[in-house]
């Protein structure tokens, strides 16, 4: 079993990566946050160009249309050096007519204005911050149960000390 000085010395350092990866988290959220305003505001942008009978939910896909792929796949997978989950975003790119995968600007059209590019740009940035948000997520998690582990080491060393002692 490890000294007590250790247990001290990995608890504390684990709490100051939990008190940084908290601060990046609150950064990536306030990021996201940002994102997304943006690109609301590019799309509300976009609806007032083309008119709001031009961009609203009837040029969405229903149960009637036809299937397509995503244009986004999340692959997720344990690390096993660390034991944290790491998420991956990974956009499939559009290669030929044929494709599975259509860019969702030509249900819109085909002149579109360029806010809606920048909405769609925007979307897609969301996108990347809420893999990063998740592996902090998962950072942190993995950070408190190694703490959990610790703090009950540090029990049962501080118990045993204190029967051998009377």
């Amino acid at each position: 079993m490890a000294d007590l000085e250790t247990i001290n010395y990995f608890l504390d350092k684990l709490t100051v990566d939990s008190l940084t990866l908290m601060e990046e988290y609150i950064d990536l959220k306030l990021s996201l946050e940002d994102s997304m305003n943006d690109g609301e505001t590019n799309l509300a942008k976009s609806r007032y160009i083309l008119g709001q009978n031009n961009v609203s939910k009837l040029q969405l896909p229903s149960e009637d249309s036809n299937d397509f792929s995503a244009g986004v796949v999340v692959n997720s997978e344990i690390n096993p050096d660390l034991g944290f989950r790491h998420f991956d975003v990974e956009f499939v790119k559009e290669s030929d007519e044929k494709s599975e995968v259509k860019n969702p600007l030509r249900w819109f059209g085909v002149l579109v204005p360029q806010s809606m590019h920048l909405a769609q740009k925007k979307y897609k940035e969301a996108l990347n911050w809420v893999g990063m948000i998740a592996n902090i997520q998962s950072k942190l998690e993995y950070n408190c149960l190694k703490m959990d582990q610790l703090k009950y080491m540090k029990y049962e060393l501080t118990k045993t000390e204190k029967q051998l002692q009377e």
